[in-house]
């Protein structure tokens, strides 16, 4: 969580709000600049979203360099006082910071001992302070001696009252830095250097150094590093929205995403990492996740068991590495994250190198952590996401853990691959009569909770689904096995309840049609969500029924997930909420 950016340059009151802008998808809390100005350091911070930053900065005289944050709070209420920059006593130094230290309450403590006052109730300013406390004259001393203390993960950037350098660590958080001649941007994701540079650093963990109009200087435990810039390679342009959010914007390009999967993955070489592999030793196959990419994963599992003789379990990614968890050489590990920086996943990926299992990233951004750690890379194609309600991305994890499901096969009998049932998916994928959904979203408005039952990957649709609603519109919306209803829930149900019953797998559709009618016999209102023509004596017992094609494949989840998508988006709208930007969340889980 939280978005950093740090500049060396003239002007760097705009440069730091616009980027601020780019990484805002990492939270919107609170944010904050700071920017050395002759021999002052001037702070701004507000509360709230970017805007409210823009509003309140002044040009700043003589200003040389600067480092900005917007904030997803972890300890602290999200207000201007707890918003970063942070800044030391004597405003000597100033810090932004993604990640948490963990022993922070130790910190503080023992420099509250010593006299030193704090103004903040984050973690963040036990390291503004133990600069200042550190503070020599020299500038990676006090860096270090800093760090040495510290437990936890941080991507860092300061600024010194006295210096005209940027200096910068990083552990367990992403963070990057660019140079165009005299001027150097670091960040907390390489959007920001779109356009102003074609090559990059990576900080990689327990990395540190500063930067200057002459250069970088990189160290580590070892001491100064010479490092190779990487490309460039990723455009972030062309990525306007015309649509009032980009959650709408973002649905409507699950079609191109679904185009871009099959058009990859018709390639050999971009899957022969897969089918030329020796899987002889496999024998289990594990799918980790969080949230979206959780569900994504167990419809890939339901995927891989129909294909393959596999052991095939899913498990959420903050669980995994607690479980005791029994891999080994003879696992295949599928992590799937959108941003490859999700930090409970990459905490997972840890697990199962130390266990000596093969692992695979599904992911979006291909130059993440993720990707960069796993053996193998199978990138969604989805494009860049900026909702945080993951909507097109989710559509892409499953189609390509279908593919994957198809390529372990494949790798197995030696039975040839092919994408082509993406092309298929692509021809038919629909999203629905718009104006119908409207009109559900009309009646969802108004109620704080909907029950939703399906069995098989229904439940896994219905699951996503009510994520979709909760994130946007705040609506209790719980999910059940649609058996389990009579074994405790249905005491729950009355007249006033709304059931959503997912109906789309046909070898247990007549169960789950009965499961409906026990929650309709308690006066509860019934919709019906199926891809099957059933008659009107079945049909006409439903409040209302949306019906979405059959596309008579493992991939019916993409279509039956796009118009709960909508639903959802619609919701939050009439509601007055915005879609983009929920409470409390974040597009980057990069804390645990």
């Amino acid at each position: 969580m939280c978005g950093i950016v740090g500049y060396i340059g003239g002007g760097p009151e705009k440069i730091l709000l616009d980027n601020l802008k780019k990484l805002e998808y990492r939270g919107y809390d609170s944010a904050g600049i700071a920017v050395k100005s002759g021999k002052n350091i001037k702070v701004f911070k507000s509360a709230g979203e970017i805007k409210n930053l823009i509003r309140i900065v002044k040009p700043c005289e003589n200003a040389t360099s600067g480092i900005g944050h917007t904030r997803w709070a972890t300890h602290g209420k999200p207000d201007e006082i707890n918003a970063h920059p942070h800044v030391s006593e004597n405003r000597k130094w100033a810090v932004v910071h993604n990640g948490i230290i963990e022993n922070y309450a130790d910190i503080k403590k023992d420099l509250l001992k010593n006299g030193v006052e704090f103004y903040s109730e984050t973690d963040t300013e036990v390291i503004a302070a133990l600069l200042e406390f550190y503070d020599r004259g020299d500038k990676l001393e006090a860096l270090n001696k800093t760090l040495s203390v510290v437990n936890g993960s941080y991507a860092l950037a300061i600024i010194n009252r006295d210096s005209e350098e940027l200096v910068f660590a990083g552990n367990k958080s992403p963070l990057f830095i660019g140079v165009n001649g005299e001027n150097v941007m670091i960040a907390s994701d390489i959007i920001c250097f779109d356009g102003f540079c074609d090559k990059y650093y990576v900080i990689e963990n327990g990395e540190y150094g500063y930067a200057d109009k002459s250069g970088i200087k990189i160290f580590d435990k070892f001491g100064k590093k010479e490092k190779e810039p990487v490309r460039l390679k990723c455009s972030f342009s062309g990525n306007e929205n015309l649509y009032t959010h980009y959650m709408i914007k973002e649905i409507y390009e699950t079609k191109d995403a679904v185009k871009n999967i099959y058009e990859y993955y018709s390639e050999p070489h971009n899957y022969e990492m897969i089918t030329k592999h020796d899987f002889g030793k496999i024998k289990k196959v594990r799918l980790i996740g969080c949230g979206t990419a959780y569900h994504a994963a167990l419809m890939g599992v339901e995927m891989i068991e129909n294909e393959t003789d596999f052991d095939c379990s899913a498990c959420v990614a903050s669980e995994f590495r607690y479980k005791n968890p029994k891999i080994g050489e003879d696992t295949l590990v599928v992590l799937i994250s959108q941003s490859g920086e999700t930090a409970d996943t990459l905490a997972a990926f840890e697990l199962a190198k130390q266990k000596c299992a093969l692992t695979v990233a599904v992911i979006n951004v291909e130059y993440s952590t993720l990707a960069k750690k796993c053996d193998i890379v199978l990138p969604i194609k989805a494009g860049v996401e900026k909702a945080v309600a993951s909507t097109k991305a989710y559509s892409a994890q499953i189609t390509v853990l279908y593919l994957l499901s198809l390529m372990l096969k494949s790798a197995v009998s030696g039975c040839g691959f092919s994408a082509d049932e993406v092309i298929n998916l692509y021809n038919q994928c629909e999203f629905g009569n718009v104006n119908n959904l409207k009109l559900l979203a009309n009646v969802f408005q108004y109620n704080d909770k909907l029950f939703m039952i399906g069995r098989g990957k229904d439940y896994f649709t219905a699951s996503e689904a009510s994520l979709k609603i909760k994130e946007t519109s705040y609506i209790n919306a719980d999910t059940y096995y649609a058996g389990e209803l009579k074994h405790g829930f249905l005491a729950l149900v009355n007249s006033d309840t709304f059931v959503i019953v997912f109906a789309t797998e046909k070898g247990i559709l007549t169960k789950t049609l009965g499961n409906a009618e026990e929650a309709r016999a308690r006066g509860a209102k019934i919709i019906l969500f199926t891809c099957f023509d059933l008659d009107s004596d079945i049909t006409d017992k439903f409040y209302y029924v949306i019906k979405v094609k059959d596309v008579g494949s493992s991939l019916q989840g993409v279509i039956n997930i796009l118009p709960w998508q909508i639903i959802a988006y619609y919701t939050s709208v009439n509601k007055g909420i915005n879609p983009d930007k929920p409470r409390n969340l974040a597009k980057s889980v990069t804390v645990e």
